[in-house]
C-alpha cells in the first residue's frame, strides 16, 4: 500500500489529547469523546489520540484501538485524527498501524520501540515495515525524553524518502534539532514542532508547518489553538505575547505539581472539564497540590 504522492496538506494546531480514567482506572470513552467534541468547537485543526499525552504506555492494545474507534465515530471528518501506534513490541505496533487503518483514521504517529535503543539502520528497516503495513500517512515521531535516544536531523532525512512516511513530530529537547530537520526535509514531509507551549511561534518563524501542542488548547481553548493562525496572519507581536503566556503558565503547573499529564487532567476538573484521573504509575494529585492548581488557574483567569 502506497500514499498518493505529493504533500499531505495538513498544517495548523494538531492537540494530542488526554485519556480520561475514572476512578477506578477504567477508561472514562464518553469523557475522552467530549472532550474531543470540546477541542473542535475551539478550531483545532487536528487531533492526535494515544499519544504521550494520552498515556499510551499505560493502555492495553484493545482499548486503544477502542479509542482510535471512539475518535472515529466522534470526529466524523471534520479534522484530521491521527492514531499514536507506539509500543515496546513490533508485533503490537505493527498490528495497531493496521488496526488504525481498518478504524479508517487520518493517519498514524510512531516512535521507534523504547528501551530497544536500535542503530540508524535498524530504525530505517523499523520504519519501512510500518509504512508499507498502511496507506495512512505516516508521521515519525522523535521524543528522546521518552525513548531514550534522539533521532538526528540527517536519519530523519533519511526517513523522509520511505513511501507513506509523510511528516515528522520533532520534539527533541535541542531547539537547533527542529531547526535543522526544517531545513533538511523542506519539500519532502510536513514538519510539525512539539512542545508549542514553549516554543509553537520560534518553530513556526523558522519554517515548521504546525505543531503537536498538549496542554495549551485542553485549558487555553480557542485562545491557545490561535497561536497558529496569529504567526502565519503575521501577527507577530500578539503570537509573542501569546506565546508568554504560554510559557508562563506550563511552568506555573508543570515545575511542582505532580508528574504530567497529573496536573493537566486535575485543571480540567477544575474547570469542569473531562479530565478525569491518571493512571499509575502517574499519581493524581494531592488536596494540597489541587489547591495550589486552582490558585495557579485563577492567577491566569482560567478559575473563579
Amino acid at each position: 500500500m502506497v500514499l498518493k504522492s505529493g504533500l499531505i496538506g495538513w498544517k495548523g494546531n494538531f492537540n494530542a489529547v488526554i485519556t480520561p480514567f475514572a476512578k477506578d482506572l477504567s477508561v472514562d470513552y464518553r469523557g475522552f469523546a467530549d472532550n474531543l467534541e470540546y477541542l473542535i468547537g475551539e478550531g483545532i485543526d487536528g487531533l492526535v489520540v494515544c499519544g504521550c499525552t494520552g498515556e499510551f504506555w499505560s493502555l492495553t492494545d484493545d482499548e486503544r484501538v477502542e479509542l482510535f474507534r471512539v475518535a472515529k465515530k466522534q470526529v466524523r471528518g471534520r479534522v484530521p485524527v491521527i492514531g499514536h501506534v507506539t509500543h515496546l513490541m513490533y508485533q503490537n505496533a505493527l498490528a495497531l498501524t493496521r488496526a488504525a487503518n481498518e478504524v479508517g483514521l487520518d493517519g498514524v504517529l510512531a516512535q521507534p520501540p523504547y528501551a530497544a535503543l536500535p542503530t540508524e539502520g535498524e530504525v530505517i528497516a523499523y520504519f519501512e515495515v510500518l509504512a508499507a503495513a498502511t496507506d495512512l500517512p505516516l508521521l515519525v515521531y522523535n521524543v528522546p525524553k521518552r525513548h531514550g535516544y534522539n533521532l538526528s536531523p540527517s536519519l530523519l532525512n533519511r526517513l523522509a524518502g520511505i513511501p507513506n512516511v509523510a511528516g515528522i513530530k520533532q520534539s527533541s529537547g535541542d531547539f537547533m534539532d527542529v531547526v535543522e530537520t526544517v531545513r533538511l526535509v523542506d519539500g519532502k514531509v510536513r514538519v510539525y514542532a512539539g512542545r508549542s507551549i514553549s516554543r509553537g511561534v520560534p518553530s513556526m518563524v523558522m519554517g515548521a508547518d504546525g505543531f503537536v501542542s498538549s496542554d495549551d488548547p485542553q485549558l487555553l481553548g480557542r485562545e491557545a489553538v490561535k497561536l497558529y493562525g496569529l504567526v502565519v496572519d503575521g501577527r507577530l507581536g500578539e503570537a509573542q505575547e501569546l506565546q508568554m503566556k504560554c510559557i508562563a503558565l506550563n511552568k506555573a503547573i508543570h515545575d511542582s505539581l505532580g508528574t504530567p499529564p497529573a496536573a493537566l487532567k486535575a485543571a480540567m476538573n477544575l474547570m469542569g472539564r473531562p479530565g478525569g484521573y491518571p493512571r499509575p504509575p502517574i499519581l493524581a494529585l494531592n488536596e494540597y497540590q489541587v489547591e495550589q492548581l486552582a490558585g495557579v488557574l485563577r492567577s491566569f483567569g482560567l478559575l473563579r
